[in-house]
């Protein structure tokens, strides 16, 4: 098993939703690449040592949730749970589309039952109040809105990066020293019990 010094964060969920784009924000630093187009982070989990704030962390960029890659990235994330202890998931989803989708709920459900999980949906700059608190209630642990980077669009309007305290805020309620730490053990099954 590896060994993790720090406070471990996963960050999670489906490609493109903004999962590198968080970590750099929550960073303040450009700690992993992103872009549009193709997904950008390599198929894997891809862990750095680093601080938020004052709070020293190993925080893991996970490679996105592809359409029709379900059962081979279950696989994948069951393997790395197994051999890296996770004191903390940020499982994103892209709140633009004002959905929630299915996958997400079910992946979020399962993982509560072992890990602390806290949503966050990324991208939030467009929605109204009513639809960040539509799509809160549909998802099964603390949800927080985001929006990672301050952008000019094409339109010539412009968003502005919010979220990132109330994100910090969050991970201090599970921040623990080294010594304090509690393994998770097992893998999460996904689909029903049989």
């Amino acid at each position: 098993m590896a060994k993790q010094q720090h406070f471990h964060i996963v960050v999670l969920g489906q490609t493109g939703v903004g999962k590198s784009e968080l970590i750099n924000y929550l960073t303040n630093e450009p700690l992993r690449a992103t872009g549009a187009g193709l997904p950008v982070t390599e198929k894997g989990f891809h862990a750095l040592d680093t601080k938020i704030e004052d709070m020293v962390v190993t925080i893991t960029d996970a490679w996105g949730i592809e359409q029709g890659r379900l059962a081979e990235w279950q696989k994948s994330f069951n393997k790395f749970q197994k051999n890296h202890s996770i004191d903390l998931v940020l499982y994103c989803i892209d709140a633009s589309t004002a959905r929630v989708q299915a996958t997400d709920q079910h992946i979020i459900t399962e993982m509560t039952q072992t890990l602390p999980v806290i949503a966050v949906l990324t991208k939030a700059n467009t929605l109204t109040q009513q639809q960040i608190y539509d799509m809160a209630q549909l998802i099964p642990c603390r949800t927080i809105a985001v929006n990672s980077k301050a952008e000019r669009y094409f339109d010539g309007t412009a968003s502005t990066s919010f979220g990132r305290e109330r994100v910090i805020d969050a991970i201090r309620t599970y921040y623990q020293a080294p010594t304090q730490k509690r393994r998770f053990l097992g893998g999460i099954r996904f689909g029903k019990n049989k």
